[in-house]
């Protein structure tokens, strides 16, 4: 996981898998974030996702103007389709890959 702030602006870039054990670094991310208005969040590199990963979108669109930016990988984009995640957040490049 990547992250830079220009004040108003913050990018992160996530990559691998996201489950309970990266709680915490998940958590972090949004203590930094505290000047952001807006969040681009690159999802294109994580291979795996939970309600951890979910619980920190839906918290974020909460406080943040958040920005998807994809392809989604398609366990997180069926993950995130049943659970109604997508329709909350503004979606960028989100065409699906292939079979995993």
């Amino acid at each position: 996981m990547d992250t830079a702030c220009d004040g108003r602006l913050m990018v992160i870039r996530l990559s691998g898998e996201f489950d309970v054990e990266c709680e915490l670094d998940l958590e972090l991310v949004l203590e930094v974030a505290t000047s952001a208005v807006s969040v681009e969040l690159h999802v294109s590199e994580v291979r795996f996702a939970d309600s951890t990963l979910l619980n920190l979108l839906l918290r974020m669109t909460d406080r943040f103007d958040v920005r998807l930016i994809g392809p989604l990988r398609p366990q997180l984009a069926k993950l995130m389709r049943l659970t109604g995640v997508l329709e909350r957040l503004r979606l960028c490049g989100l065409e699906e890959e292939g079979p995993a």
